[in-house]
């Protein structure tokens, strides 16, 4: 015979059950962000090179809906640029002026060559590894990782293009492209400085979006940086464009990317741990 308590009480664990594994459900939402990746340059973390390498040059096969609408946003703001270089040029040139070359050169150029981006990702992870804060460790690796792998991605592309810088001609010609194996180098498309500064300001921004502050700053400077190598004439607008594109693509593939196929988070419907996932 069951007593009033006992039905009572069993009643009551089946209440805080539920409610354990309700409050495990909404953890698990929260977390999505709890140590993915590597937290430091080890095996894996050179692993991740080859893994996200195969990645991006997979990914349009992977499009949805949506990515394939984007990409063609993307082709024909391009295709209006490259009508447009010469005018653009122009009007960049004519309004140029010692003050300005003085910001390029010591304040946003740096950070398209890796001169002040790559020591900032090496603040963070310092910080990380001082204050034992994996989230800054993983943003600095993240952040060097899709440096690099950017700028492979528009080294490639420069050599099969050839495309003359603004400088190459007189008059300048944006109409000019040598296309692969040619002998004098011509790296005009599309901007490595620009592809350079996206792809860090992406991780970056990625890992401090709810610090609404992070993201502007980040993107700011990076949007001056690739409109800087305009104005210097180093690049035509629509280097500066797609190079910027491809930055802020590779960057959020390489930081998103980790937490597609790995996730640790933690447990506590029978006692405390962890559940790892990996998504194929």
């Amino acid at each position: 015979m069951v007593s009033a308590p006992s039905f009572a009480q069993g009643n009551t664990d089946l209440i805080k059950k539920d409610s354990i594994e309700n409050k495990n459900d909404s953890t698990i939402k929260k977390k999505d962000s709890v140590a993915l990746v590597p937290v430091k340059p080890n095996v894996s973390y050179v692993k991740s090179f080859w893994v996200d390498s195969k990645a991006i040059v997979a990914s349009p096969f992977h499009w949805k809906h949506w990515e394939w609408i984007a990409a063609g946003g993307v082709a024909t703001v391009t295709v209006i640029l490259f009508t447009q270089d010469a005018k653009i040029q122009t009007f960049a040139q004519r309004n140029r002026t010692s003050k300005t070359n003085t910001y390029l050169t010591y304040i946003l150029d740096p950070w398209g060559s890796g001169l002040f981006s790559l020591p900032t990702l090496g603040i963070f992870y310092g910080y990380g590894a001082i204050w034992k804060n994996d989230k800054a460790k993983e943003t600095s690796l993240k952040g060097f990782e899709a440096f690099i792998l950017t700028g492979a991605m528009v080294q490639i592309i420069k050599e099969l293009s050839q495309r003359h810088r603004p400088y190459s001609n007189t008059p300048s010609d944006p109409w000019i492209w040598d296309g692969p194996y040619h002998l004098i180098p011509n790296a005009s498309f599309p901007s490595g400085h620009s592809a350079g500064a996206f792809a860090v300001a992406t991780v970056i921004s990625s890992s401090y979006y709810k610090t609404i502050w992070v993201p502007i700053v980040c993107f700011t400077l990076a949007s001056l940086t690739a409109m800087g190598r305009v104005v210097e004439n180093n690049h035509w607008a629509s280097d500066a464009f797609v190079g910027s594109v491809i930055g802020f693509a590779i960057g959020r593939l390489v930081y998103h990317g980790s937490y597609r196929r790995l996730q640790i988070l933690p447990t506590t419907t029978v006692g405390q741990g962890v559940t790892i996932i990996y998504h194929l």
